[in-house]
């Protein structure tokens, strides 16, 4: 019984007709007696006395049972030298002495062909039979669901709302892993049975197991039928012990974003082990989510928070980070329509803060706030709008060695061109590891674009230009004439120090006139990348 395989020997009972034959077995067993009578005459008495060998004759009904009998042993044989990654720990079962053979005794390879027939209803069906048969139809499943569960894939697993009942079949299969990463897409037709299903399968997986969540969306949560639903799936997913949680929207939403009533949305402090959260959508500061949100940032000892596309005005953002407090924050992403002086505010409060990111917005500017005392910040990567920059650049009480500067320009920036408000920040730093100059997309004139005779003081390892237009442009078929990356060449020259310069974005010139005019300006040891979109170099 269990996993041991019987010897097949004429000495043991075979199996019966399931139809009540039961002298089958009787006369079987007779005819293979009187052949082992026949072979111990041949042993033991002399020559002479040995009788003509007789040949065996079974019956049709006792071939069959051997055939049968062969067939089971065969195949548990094969099942025995299977891949271990594939089907493993499979209980094979005997059958009683008088059964029939019935669907177990086939070999894997002809189940797995009558499994492949199935639909994919009930293939999912057909993985709750048995641990065989799980083993069998679950890789049909998945395949059929576009679910891929190589260990490659599902360390990083992508995953739809439609597919989160595959994750419940997966977890039950041998070859589970735990993903360290889950990146979920939240369907507009998502039914709360999804929803409990997925969060049945993180309750399922040991705790801080799965690291990072992320979970997107196209359509306007604030809608759905199912927004209470939605919003307890957002705290648990929060509570799963995840430490990365990040939720993106991808539509137009049109609710109004607001910080009232702050001080009555209460947390209970570390109570989850969130360190990232990253929320870019307007519906977390609706009245609606806004609770969430706060008692997210509030409960947890964050290293990261990126708050981007929000929606909040200048402020919205003043009152918020009045009110927040995190001693543990590295990094911080916010929206450009934060007032630099807001952000100076809540940096001085704030030392440790050694990554800040402000995504630009093309309709906002802000004019350079006077300097004010200065403060000891540990920056060490800064992006964002030339005035937020300068501004927080100024308030270093010693001039900053920058593992990498982003600088967005916009084009108000050119007073009188752009390399000089350019150098105005650069000349508050003491050496800059990476300097990454964001072009702005509207067209450009040569006078906007570089002073000749520039030249910039601080250490620059590695220049980066790039320009990315919105939209086509009348430059794109005009030569150099008001071609960004052509006129922004010159600059290289200001950095007599640089060791690497690379450009990448759209240019009306070619990747190779683009090389040629930088190495004009550089020496022979600097190396030179381009890269152009539909003309890489």
């Amino acid at each position: 019984m269990g996993n041991s395989i019987s010897y097949i020997s004429g000495r043991h009972r075979f199996l019966a007709d399931a139809h009540g034959d039961t002298n089958t077995s009787v006369r079987f067993q007779e005819d293979i007696g009187a052949q082992d009578s026949k072979a111990f005459a041949s042993r033991v008495l002399p020559p002479e006395r040995n009788e003509k060998p007789v040949k065996l004759s079974l019956r049709p009904s006792a071939k069959r049972l051997y055939r049968e009998a062969s067939d089971v042993f065969l195949k548990r044989k094969a099942d025995a030298q299977l891949d271990p990654f594939t089907i493993k720990r499979v209980k094979f079962y005997e059958l009683p002495p008088h059964a029939r053979t019935s669907i177990w005794s086939l070999p894997v390879e002809i189940l797995s062909a009558i499994a492949s027939l199935l639909e994919v209803r009930d293939l999912h069906s057909l993985t709750q039979v048995s641990s065989l048969l799980k083993e069998i139809a679950g890789p049909l499943f998945f395949a059929n669901r576009n679910f891929s569960t190589s260990p490659q894939d599902t360390c990083y697993l992508r995953v739809d709302s439609p597919n989160f009942d595959v994750l419940m079949t997966w977890r039950r299969m041998n070859t589970f892993r735990p993903p360290r990463m889950l990146l979920c897409w939240i369907d507009v037709d998502v039914q709360p049975a999804q929803l409990s299903i997925f969060l049945h399968f993180l309750q399922s997986v040991p705790r801080k197991f799965v690291r990072f969540i992320t979970l997107f969306w196209s359509f306007d949560i604030l809608a759905s039928l199912i927004f209470p639903q939605i919003i307890n799936f957002l705290e648990n997913v929060r509570a799963s012990g995840c430490e990365e949680l990040t939720c993106m929207a991808f539509c137009y939403e049109t609710s109004s974003s607001s910080v009232s009533g702050l001080t009555k949305i209460h947390a209970h402090p570390n109570s989850n082990g969130l360190k990232c959260f990253d929320a870019s959508s307007r519906v977390f500061f609706s009245p609606q989510l806004l609770p969430f949100t706060m008692q997210t940032i509030q409960s947890s000892s964050l290293e990261k928070l990126a708050l981007r596309r929000v929606g909040l005005s200048a402020t919205h953002w003043d009152r918020l980070l009045r009110y927040l407090s995190m001693p543990m924050l590295i990094e911080l992403l916010v929206d450009s329509d934060c007032a630099p002086g807001t952000l100076i505010r809540f940096l001085a409060r704030h030392p440790n803060v050694k990554n800040l990111r402000i995504t630009p917005r093309p309709a906002v500017s802000w004019r350079i706030p006077r300097a004010t005392p200065s403060t000891v910040l540990s920056m060490s990567v800064l992006e964002g709008p030339l005035t937020h920059v300068l501004a927080i650049l100024r308030q270093h009480r010693k001039p900053p060695f920058l593992e990498c500067l982003e600088i967005s320009l916009q084009s108000g920036d050119a007073s009188p061109d752009y390399m000089t408000a350019i150098l105005r920040c650069l000349e508050l730093c003491d050496s800059i590891g990476y300097l990454a100059l964001r072009l702005p997309t509207h067209s450009h004139r040569s006078e906007m674009m570089c002073d000749p005779g520039a030249r910039c003081a601080v250490p620059v390892i590695h220049l980066g230009i790039s320009h990315h237009s919105t939209e086509a442009s009348p430059w794109l078929s005009a030569g150099s004439a008001g071609d960004p990356l052509a006129l922004s060449a010159p600059w290289i020259g200001a950095f007599p120090k640089i060791k690497r310069v690379s450009m990448q974005g759209e240019s009306s010139s070619t990747a190779a006139d683009l090389a040629q005019s930088i190495h004009s300006f550089v020496a022979d040891d600097v190396q030179v990348s381009v890269q152009l979109q539909n003309n890489p170099w």
